[in-house]
Order: C-alpha cells, then structure tokens, then sequence
C-alpha cells in the first residue's frame, strides 16, 4: 500500500468511530463543535435582510419544495435547499469560522448540510457534533494534504466544500470508512471552478459556492448510495491530476493527534481574514495618535502586508463583498470611523466619499521581515500627513489567530451582536450549548426552533 492510501486508509478510519449514534465526542471537542455551530448560525443571521438571501430563500417552492429543514430566513423546504440558502448567508458577511492550517471553512462546508440533514431525519444534538466534527475532519485533511498553489487561483468554497457535505452526511446515514470514501470521491468530481479573482472583483456568485458544495455533498451521496461511483482516487485526480495542486508530503506522517476541529479560528471583523491585521493596524492608529486628527490631513498610507493580502488591492470596490476583500477599503473605513464593528464593513460605507478618497491614497507593500507561523500573516501601517508627519503601527498577528485565539466568552459575545432582539432565546441556548447544558440527545430541530424564532 502506497503512502497515499495508507493516508486514506487513516483518514476514514479515523472517523468510522462517529458513525455510531451511540458515540460521544470528549468534552473539549464537544465545546469546540458547539463554538463552530453558534459562531456560523450567528453568521447565518446576520445575512438574513439581504435581499438576495430573501430571493434565494423565495426559490424554494421551485428548486427545493417541501418542509423537512428550515432556513435562516424562517421558510422550510427540503434538506439540500435549505443548507444552499443558510450556507450562502452563513459566508455573506465573512464571519463564519474558519481554518487557519489550510484555505478552508471547515464549519462552513459541512454544518449547513448537517443541520439540514439531522433536522430532516429527526435526529439528535449529537447527530450534529457527530456529522461536524466527521465532515471537517475530512474536508480539512484534504486542504493539508493538497494545499492550494500560491497566489490563490481557485476558490476553496467552489473546489472542496462538497467533500465535507458529504462526509458529514455519509457518517449520519451510518456509512463505514469506504462508504463515507466512497461519497467523498463522487463529491470531489461535482466540485466547481469557482475563480478566487470573483472574490477580490466582488461578484456575489462567490457567496453561493459553499451553498452549491452543501447541494452537491447531498447527491454525491445519493449517487453512492445508488452505485454510481467515481474511483477512490478521485480526489487525487481532480485536485492534483486536473488542478495541479502538490502533494504535501509532510501531511502524508501527520500523527492525527487531535480532531482538526480543534485547529479553527472565529473572526472579530466582517471581512476577509487576510485582512485583518490591517485591520488592527489602522484601529490601532485610529484611536491612537489620529484621534485629535482629522482624517482629512492624511496624504498617504501605506500598507505592507503579507502575500495573501497583496492580492486584495482594489481601490475602488462596486460591491460589499467586493469592500470586505479590498485591504484599501476596510483599512480605510476604520481610519473613517474609528471602529471594528460589522456596519463598518458593510455597504453603508462602500461609496462614502471621504472613504474613497482614503481607499485612493493608500500603497499596498510587501512586508518587510521573515513571515513564520503563527505570525505569517502581518500588516504594517503608515500613514502619512499633509503636513510630512507620520505615524506608525504593526500587527504580527489579529485576533482569531492560533496565537490570539478568540474565547468562547468572545464567540458568544460576537454572536450576541449578531442575532441581537432579533431572536430573544438565541443567546441564552448559545451559552447552554457552549457550556454543554443542552442535552446532547435533545431533538435537533427543537433546539433550532428555539434559537432561531423570532418575537
């Protein structure tokens, strides 16, 4: 057996264990799931006034009738529509959870399914940490495993979000290692191109990849299911054979000490992570030395950062996604309003004129000074006044990072601003799912109800 699917062989045995119903997760991982689900149901609220989230949501009578799940939105529908719509809005305003080791949003490609899928059977809390915890395993083994070439081409939420869909739902439906294998390589072939450039460009067709990976997990395992099946190489033929992403050989002796889940971060700020040590560099500024100043004296700013960020350089973004994956703009409306909160990510500043000429004086610069983990994502920010003076500050590494890891006291929080009076009980049973008073083996879709209903 080649290291290969030796790698594989580990991999599917490592999660065979959550097939059983009967299984429960160790009391740290069971937190760490439970953080991931509020985290992305907040996220999945804070979409819910888009209107295209209304229109998607709208759909459903055509492309997704029935009333086995329910949507953000409050609409039921079947099981797959109802992970594409809370996906899509789950990643709207990018503050869902994510995966710092690999490009990965391990929550967002298998939870929405999972909810969808648990509700739709009547299954239990723990079905939920079961088929999360097994779908990110999976989905994030295989970003390691074949990291994507540098600087980003293709989207991750388009190329290998269906991968934990469907693990997620092969270990709910009771699937053993090759049978959750099996609808693994089938998802893998029914990924899409989804160009990383649509991202940075703002076109919202970006946001409905996860929802359309949550869609594709569902058939790819009603293919296996049916005996329609791909080969158990498929994965590694269409991420290394067609899109030639390399084999991380290092990933190959990974000892697998602790489930991935563990290794994820939340995000404080309502865009892109490469972003945000931008982002703590100018609120740094913003309230330090250019309090007593006004934003109308600066001339210049310059940003050096890291080359994931060097990419997000639009000067003058069309779009709210568009302004949230442009490092000029959100360093721009923090240095314009002083603060962090998700409105000041949001479009209400996209074509505010004192924004846009800041946005304008801004040089983006690689940064000067070894990049290692945990701090391989800094920004330094300069920026300079009319008058010559100039002020400076770093971030080697924002919040959220492995090193600055977010609390479960500040995900709840983040949550809590999310929802606000929106949904009245949503806070209380995020705190009683967090600190494990919820009965894992309560109804899932009783707890949903709950958290989700509206005054």
């Amino acid at each position: 057996m080649n290291k290969w699917d030796q790698w594989q062989l580990g991999l599917y045995q490592r999660v065979e264990c959550l097939t059983d119903t009967s299984v429960t997760l160790d009391e740290n991982t069971r937190e760490r799931a439970a953080l991931v689900i509020v985290d992305d149901l907040a996220a999945m609220v804070a979409g819910i006034d888009e209107p295209q989230i209304q229109a998607l949501s709208k759909a459903s009578s055509r492309v997704g009738p029935g009333t086995e799940a329910t949507q953000v939105t409050g609409v039921r529908s079947g099981r797959s529509w109802a992970a594409m719509v809370n996906a899509t809005a789950a990643n709207w305003h990018e503050l869902d959870e994510g995966y710092r080791p690999a490009t990965c949003h391990g929550g967002l490609y298998t939870l929405p399914a999972v909810m969808a899928e648990v509700e739709a059977t009547g299954g239990s809390l723990n079905d939920v940490y079961r088929g999360l915890v097994a779908g990110y395993e999976v989905v994030t083994g295989y970003a390691r495993l074949f990291p994507a070439p540098r600087p980003l081409t293709l989207h991750p939420h388009a190329s290998i979000s269906a991968i934990g869909a469907a693990a997620g739902i092969a270990v709910l439906r009771g699937k053993k290692g090759p049978g959750v294998q099996v609808a693994v390589s089938n998802s893998a072939t029914l990924g899409a191109l989804g160009p990383f450039s649509h991202a940075t460009e703002g076109k919202l067709v970006r946001n409905a990849w996860a929802g359309h990976g949550a869609v594709s997990g569902f058939h790819a395992v009603e293919l296996a299911q049916s005996g329609i099946n791909g080969d158990k190489n498929s994965v590694i033929d269409v991420l290394q054979g067609i899109l030639g992403y390399q084999l991380n050989d290092v990933e190959l002796i990974n000892p697998w000490d602790r489930w991935a889940i563990h290794d994820g971060y939340h995000k404080s700020y309502a865009c892109c992570q490469y972003a945000h040590s931008a982002v703590e560099a100018a609120l740094e500024l913003a309230q330090g030395p250019m309090k007593k100043i006004g934003i109308q004296e600066i001339s210049t700013i310059e940003i050096q950062t890291h080359p994931l960020a060097m990419p997000l350089d639009d000067l003058a973004p069309t779009t709210v996604l568009g302004a949230k994956f442009s490092v000029p703009h959100v360093v721009a409306a923090v240095l314009s309003t002083s603060n962090t909160d998700a409105e000041t990510f949001s479009d209400k500043f996209l074509m505010d004129s004192q924004v846009d000429r800041l946005r304008r004086a801004v040089h983006l610069k690689d940064f000067d000074g070894k990049l290692k983990p945990p701090h391989d994502r800094p920004a330094r920010v300069t920026i300079t006044l009319f008058n010559g003076a100039s002020f400076t500050a770093e971030c080697a590494s924002a919040i959220g990072g492995p090193d600055r890891p977010m609390n479960a006291d500040q995900v709840l929080q983040k949550a809590e601003l999310l929802v606000g009076f929106r949904m009245p009980r949503f806070s209380e049973l995020a705190q009683d799912l967090v600190s494990g008073r919820c009965d894992p083996q309560e109804p899932f879709a009783e707890l949903l109800d709950q958290m989700w209903r509206t005054p």
